[in-house]
């Protein structure tokens, strides 16, 4: 498999201006089908985040034990329901962990994709380049 490239994507922000971001197109698989998502890739992020809407179009049920907190660069702590979902991105399916809660962004974290994946952020090209791991592996 060749590297699959996804081109950042143009924001404007508050404190910048016009700034890029690497956006990456993925899917996740539920009691629906395959759901696009456009999430961001975010290396400083353990796991992989999804919008309350999930726990629907996931058919999760969750005991308050389950409710676990997380927490981001601010200190804030966010409730979220933790589950295993199927992703499929570039063109391969994986199974990652997943934290889901209310007002969070589509966030790609490093937990089961950094593995998988050779990971580049080319900033001055605005690019983010996928390589399957396994096929990186077989070459060297």
């Amino acid at each position: 498999m060749e590297k699959t490239e996804f081109p950042y994507q143009k924001e404007d922000s508050v404190l910048f201006g016009v700034t890029y971001r690497p956006i990456i197109d993925l899917e996740v698989k539920t009691e629906f089908g395959w759901i696009p998502v456009l999430a961001y890739a975010d290396s400083g992020a353990y796991i992989t985040l999804l919008p309350r809407s999930f726990l629907y179009f996931l058919d999760v049920k969750f005991t308050e034990d389950e409710v676990k907190e997380i927490g981001g660069v601010g200190g804030g702590k966010v409730p979220v329901i933790v589950r295993e979902v199927e992703l499929r991105l570039c063109d391969e399916i994986i199974w990652v962990k997943v934290a889901i809660g209310k007002d969070i962004p589509y966030l790609l974290g490093r937990k089961n994709v950094f593995d998988h994946f050779e990971i580049c952020f080319r900033n001055k090209k605005k690019i983010t380049s996928f390589k399957v791991e396994e096929l990186i592996n077989q070459n060297r």
